[in-house]
Formats: C-alpha cells, sequence, structure tokens
C-alpha cells in the first residue's frame, strides 16, 4: 500500500497535466462547433427603446432603485422567437396586449433566502401581441433590478449564446475545483507522514475547490444544467463564508518554516509555530464559524437571509487578507519561508491581481463581452493555485525521499540484518513501551537446541541457515498474533498482544510441526529443535520484568525436558 501511495504521488503532476490538456481539448473541440453569437438576422436585442408609465424613454442598461414597469413595441419579427433574458434577484410579470403571460416571482425556503440568483427566462410571445410589457421588482429594495441580454430570438440560439458566454470561464472554474480536489486528495494521501505539508494541500486545495465554486457562479452554466439556480446561489454564500480561513492557514503553516530549506535553516532559529500566527488563525476560525452559525440561524427565523449576511463574509476575507500580508511580511523578517515558495506565492498572487485589472480595464471597453467580465480574474487566481499547488508536489516528493531514508534507517537499526526479524534494540524500546503504557500481553521465550554443535562440527553457514529457519518457524507460526524478536545468537522472543490465551499453544504447536516437516523435507544435519515457554502480563498485577523470568525459566525446563538434551 505504501508503494503505491509513493508512486501514485510522483505521477500526480502528469495526471494532472494529461486531464488539464484533454479537457482543454474537448471543450476547444465544442466550442469551435458552436454557432456565432449576436447572429442580428436571427435576433434583435432589447435592452433599450422601453417606455416608462409617464411616456419617459428607459434603458434597461442603467436603472436606478426600486420597482419599474416599462413597455415596449413588438414591431419586429417575432414568428417562432421568443422574449429570453438573463435576471437577477429580479421578479419579473410579462404581459402581451396587457394580458400577463409569464410570472417568475419563485418561493423558497427561509435557509435558501429571498435571492435566487441568477436565471435565464425564454417567454413564448403569442402570435397576436402587439406590444409588451415588464413588471420588473427587485428582491432587494437596496438594488436596482437586474436585467441582461434582453433581445427577441429562438430560444435554442439564447441558450447557445450563454453557454458560447460563460463556457471559457466555467472552464476554469471547473479546472480550478479538479485541482483543488488532487490537492485535497494528497492531503489525505499524506495524512502518516505527519509533515507540515499536509496541512498546506488541505488548505489550498480547499481554498481552489471554494473559489471555484463560488466563480462559477456567473457564468450560468451550472443554473442551466441544474435548473436549481437558488441552490447554485446558496452554495457560492456558503464558499464566501468559509473562503476567508483557507489562505491564512496556507500562509501562517507555510510561514512557520514547513518549506526553508536546510541551508537557510542554519540562519535562522525561528522554525516553529509563531504564536501570533495560531492566535490570528483561532480569531478568524471564531469569526468564520460565528459567521456561518448565525448565518443560519437567522435564515431559518426568517430575520434575513444569506444575501443579507453577505458583508459579514467580506469583512472576514478582508481580515484575512491583513492577516495574509501581515504573515508573509513577518516570514520575510525573519527568514522562515523558503525563498523560492514566496517567490512563487508573490508571482501566483501578483498574476491574481492582474487578472482583476485586466477584467476591469475590459469591463470599461466592452462590458459586452463574450469572456464574461470576470475572466482575468478566474484565470489569475487559477495561475495563482496552480503554481503553489505544483511547489507542494515537488515539496511533497523531497520530503517523501526524506522519509523514504529515514524509514530505511529505522529499519536497519531496529531490524536483524539475518533473520529479518525485530532485533534487541526493537525488542528493548517495546520492553519499555508496555509497562508504560498498561498493555495486555503474552511473552513467549524461546531458544534454538544444539545451535553450537551446528557451528562447530559443520560451520557458521550451516549455523546461519539454522538461525534462518528457525527465525521464520517462529514468525509464520505466531503470525496474526505476535512479533518475533531476535535478541541473541540462539535466543528469540515473541510478545503477543492481539490474542488471548487460548491462542498461545496452538501456536506452540505449530512450532513443533513446522520444525518436524523442514527436518523430514530438508535433511539438515541437525534437527531444528526450538525450546519455549511462556507466561502471561497482566498491567497493575504483575511486574513486567518479572513475567519476562518466568517465561525464561519456563523454557530452559522445556529445554531440559527435552529428550536427550542438555542445557547449551
Amino acid at each position: 500500500m505504501k508503494k503505491f501511495i509513493r508512486y501514485y504521488n510522483t505521477v500526480i503532476a502528469d495526471l494532472i497535466s494529461i486531464i488539464m490538456v484533454v479537457i482543454f481539448t474537448i471543450i476547444a473541440v465544442q466550442y469551435s462547433k458552436m454557432p456565432a453569437a449576436g447572429n442580428s438576422d436571427s435576433g434583435f436585442p432589447f435592452m433599450d427603446g422601453w417606455q416608462a408609465p409617464d411616456g419617459s424613454k428607459m434603458s434597461l442598461i442603467d436603472v436606478k432603485t426600486g420597482d419599474i414597469t416599462i413597455s415596449h413595441n413588438l414591431d419586429v419579427n417575432t414568428l417562432n422567437k421568443q422574449l429570453c433574458m438573463v435576471s437577477a434577484d429580479t421578479e419579473i410579470i410579462a404581459e402581451f396586449n396587457g394580458i400577463e403571460t409569464y410570472r417568475y416571482a419563485p418561493e423558497q425556503h427561509n435557509l435558501i433566502g429571498v435571492s435566487y440568483g441568477m436565471d435565464i427566462h425564454m417567454i413564448n410571445i403569442p402570435s397576436s401581441a402587439k406590444y409588451v410589457t415588464l413588471k420588473l421588482h427587485s428582491l432587494y429594495p437596496q438594488n436596482p433590478v437586474y436585467i441582461r441580454d434582453l433581445s427577441i430570438e429562438d430560444d435554442g440560439k439564447f441558450v447557445m449564446d450563454v453557454y458560447r458566454k460563460g463556457l471559457p470561464s466555467f472552464v476554469i472554474c471547473v479546472m480550478i475545483v479538479l485541482f483543488g480536489l488532487v490537492m485535497v486528495i494528497m492531503g489525505f494521501t499524506n495524512l502518516r507522514n505527519d509533515d507540515n505539508n499536509t496541512v498546506n494541500f488541505f488548505s489550498i486545495g480547499t481554498l481552489a475547490i471554494l473559489v471555484g465554486i463560488w466563480s462559477a457562479n456567473d457564468t450560468l452554466i451550472l443554473q442551466i444544467f441544474t435548473g436549481r439556480p437558488e441552490i447554485i446561489k446558496f452554495m457560492t454564500y456558503l464558499c464566501l463564508i468559509f473562503v476567508a480561513y483557507m489562505p491564512v492557514s496556507f500562509i501562517a503553516n507555510a510561514a512557520a518554516g514547513a518549506h526553508i530549506s536546510s541551508e537557510e535553516s542554519k540562519h535562522s532559529d525561528k522554525i516553529t509555530n509563531n504564536p501570533v500566527s495560531d492566535i490570528m488563525l483561532k480569531i478568524l476560525l471564531a469569526l468564520v464559524t460565528i459567521n456561518f452559525l448565525v448565518t443560519i440561524f437567522v435564515s431559518l427565523l426568517g430575520i434575513t437571509d444569506v444575501h443579507g449576511m453577505l458583508p459579514f463574509s467580506h469583512i472576514n476575507i478582508i481580515i484575512a487578507m491583513i492577516m495574509t500580508v501581515y504573515l508573509i511580511i513577518n516570514a520575510c523578517r525573519h527568514k522562515t519561508i523558503e525563498k523560492r515558495f514566496l517567490v512563487t506565492i508573490i508571482i501566483g498572487m501578483g498574476a491574481a491581481l492582474i487578472g482583476t485589472i485586466v477584467d476591469l480595464i475590459r469591463f470599461n471597453l466592452n462590458p459586452n463581452s463574450t469572456l464574461g467580465s470576470s475572466f482575468g480574474t478566474r484565470s489569475g487566481v487559477f495561475v495563482f493555485i496552480v503554481m503553489v499547488g505544483i511547489h507542494l508536489m515537488h515539496e511533497h516528493k523531497r520530503l517523501a525521499v526524506e522519509h523514504g531514508r529515514a524509514e530505511l534507517m529505522q529499519k536497519m537499526a531496529y531490524t536483524d540484518g539475518l533473520t529479518e526479524l525485530a532485533n534487541r534494540a526493537a525488542y528493548h524500546e517495546k520492553e519499555g513501551e508496555i509497562p508504560a503504557q498498561g498493555k495486555h500481553c503474552f511473552i513467549v521465550q524461546l531458544d534454538i537446541n544444539f545451535l553450537k554443535k551446528v557451528n562447530d562440527v559443520y560451520g557458521h553457514a550451516e549455523g546461519d541457515k539454522h538461525i534462518i529457519n528457525s527465525a521464520r518457524i517462529i514468525r509464520d507460526s505466531f503470525e496474526g498474533i505476535g512479533t518475533a524478536y531476535r535478541t541473541g545468537g540462539d535466543e528469540f522472543v515473541v510478545i503477543a498482544e492481539d490474542c488471548d490465551e487460548s491462542a498461545i499453544e496452538p501456536a506452540l504447536r505449530r512450532i513443533d510441526a513446522s520444525s518436524a516437516a523442514y527436518n523430514e523435507t530438508e535433511h539438515p544435519p541437525v534437527p531444528i529443535q526450538l525450546a519455549y515457554g511462556w507466561a502471561e502480563y497482566k498491567p497493575g498485577e504483575d511486574e513486567f520484568e518479572e513475567v519476562v523470568k518466568l517465561a525464561d525459566k519456563r523454557m530452559y525446563d522445556n529445554k531440559v525436558a527435552m529428550k536427550g538434551v542438555r542445557p547449551d
């Protein structure tokens, strides 16, 4: 299992690259097959030219707060076309020739709240319709109604245009979530290593998943796919509640010396957890938890909803940003963060910042870009997460090599080179652990008869063979019951913790049977004979040393009792 995990971790970066290439290729092929958006021959934009009840002209591109009622003559070809639009947190009533034809005012559970987020509408137009009236009501009085992409066109083309516009950003969101899932999986595979890198995998992975889900909301792909825009919006609000904690957790752990090189560690005496960062994490965790619990509580009571609690999530995010900047500056000052890792973080954060600036500029130049209003921000965040993730994977490989070396050294220190059983040092460590932890066990002392004769008459090579096969018999006989130790040249001890008394005698009979079977088939010059004796250790009642002596005495008595055998 360990070999599989190590192999998995060494190829994970390549798998990520392959997945990215495949997904982007599929999306590119599908994207190229879509019809061009905005074909004026098949659709009529309807954002402008509306008339208010007082006769004034209105545009839906820039509206003020409050409910509005607007009308528009249908002086265009409406055959086989629908009135299509995208809305956000706005109730809609559509009337044709003064007759209500469409109403969108979803009733939702208190927990979900008033907000339904964003949704698309495709309203059938009666063949006799001469004019249309829209009555629009914002779910939040402080916000204006939100209607965009209003047009008269074929509903299939409208949906395709929405897909086409949202797909590039949605692909980025999917990649962010997939990368986050990979990071979380690597965190789980790294749990046994017990190093700080595990926390980094979980933090950056969870951050990626939350950011990916949150940013997918504006693409409208999930809303169309699920038909439940209110659930998608609720998920994005939950993501905003929890997202504040993850970057601070990541930076606090990284800045505690988790990635500092051995060379840099010689010049730093701060390779420990910073008490200030620990306090920051506890405070932020408390704020996030309180925000979540209060949001759920007031939503269920109907006092407000997740949308109304959004400012508290924004406050926590601002606090998290301040904490993050402080931790990075503090780590630089105390040199508790590896320079390469610091550069990676700065470049990644710079990419996210540049993406945001590009979006702001592009939105002012072309608000209706097919890439959406936040494609650059998503791309920048994706670059940041991937850069940090790849660094973590490289660091994980380095730590895996170090752990492998440490395990090998430990195995060499605690393993008998001839028999591959645990050695005397391992036994002494276990000998101190059992009484300290109050563990119940059985002690079995064993000794090879006539080993001195084998060495003197047939040589040490034959003696080693005798020891190796005796060790194999002992190990196999007690498999699943206890651990065998070689404590001397011909001396062995088994400590059985995972059984009761009824399992000891059958194991000893297996020793006798296996020895006889070996002697019969292999015909060694001196038959293998193993003397043994055992005693039970009951914590709180027995002294461990006395139990060991009792088992040794019983083994000695067994050795003497064997026909024709005298103590070596």
